[in-house]
């Protein structure tokens, strides 16, 4: 498998961020399915310890993107398979909402650091 390059680390990391803004529309399969398979899987991926440092290394996040990234990882990690793990825990719990909206502050704070025009240069370096 071929490495990612850091402007590849770095669109990943930044599309991970986006959480669809209809949950509270979705059935509870359609939820279960976007959680639990594809949200879930790209922040395993993209939060990863090895991404999150590759992009502090290279000055594309700062400190405070790269505590709260590897927060939110750590706290899904500590929820696996606990009492927080089901749809309806998603829709109402303040672990998920607390998680959402941590998301929400990162996407923030990478378009204060960063230009609409930057955030695109990113990606392809």
């Amino acid at each position: 498998m071929k490495e990612l390059t850091i402007g590849e680390s770095f669109n990943v990391f930044f599309n991970s961020l986006k959480i669809k803004n209809n949950l509270e529309n979705m059935t509870d399969q359609e939820l279960y399915n976007y959680i639990f398979e594809d949200f879930l899987g790209d922040i395993v991926a993209y939060l990863s310890p090895y991404t999150l440092d590759r992009l502090k290394n290279e000055g594309i996040i700062d400190e405070d993107i790269y505590s709260l990234a590897k927060n939110i990882r750590n706290e899904l990690f500590e929820m696996i398979n606990g009492p927080l793990w089901n749809v309806n825990s998603v829709k109402i719990s303040k672990e998920w909402g607390k998680i959402f909206e941590d998301l929400k502050k990162i996407d923030i704070l990478v378009r204060k650091k960063w230009t609409e025009e930057e955030i695109e240069y990113l990606k392809t370096i």
